[in-house]
């Protein structure tokens, strides 16, 4: 029998809910009060921005190592808000990563080009590959 995998926007709600409450801090409080009076989907974006960070670390670990089963191929998923967050995080990494590499390449050749510069130099793009909103 196939199990589906966990809801993901569940999963972080779940640990969310059981999470105990932090220490306040008066910096925190006053950035979620200015977000939130500027922006009213403020919860969502943070929900959101969440499960892209929590999606990028996880495709960064190697997966558990499982006994080889062979399971029937199942339909492909319909489109949601983890898959999409799923793929721009897939593709952020992947152009961080190629950026990174052409930086140190061009880095030992002695010629950068100006597409690695902003890297290199804190530019227009940072190149932590994590700055999605």
């Amino acid at each position: 029998m196939h199990m589906s995998p966990p809801d993901p926007v569940e999963s972080l709600l779940g640990r969310l809910l059981r999470e105990p409450e932090p220490p306040r801090e008066p910096a925190v409080d006053r950035a979620l009060t200015r977000l939130t009076a500027a922006r009213g989907d403020a919860a969502y974006l943070l929900m959101h921005r969440v499960l892209v960070l929590e999606t990028a670390l996880a495709s960064l670990q190697p997966p558990p190592r499982e006994p080889a089963r062979r399971e029937p191929v199942s339909a492909p998923p319909t489109r949601s808000f983890v898959r999409d967050a799923a793929v721009v995080t897939t593709g952020v990494l992947a152009g961080t990563w190629l950026a990174q590499g052409v930086a140190s390449a061009a880095q030992r050749d002695g010629s950068a080009s100006d597409a690695t510069d902003d890297a290199d130099t804190g530019g227009a793009w940072d190149g932590d590959g994590l700055d999605l909103f």
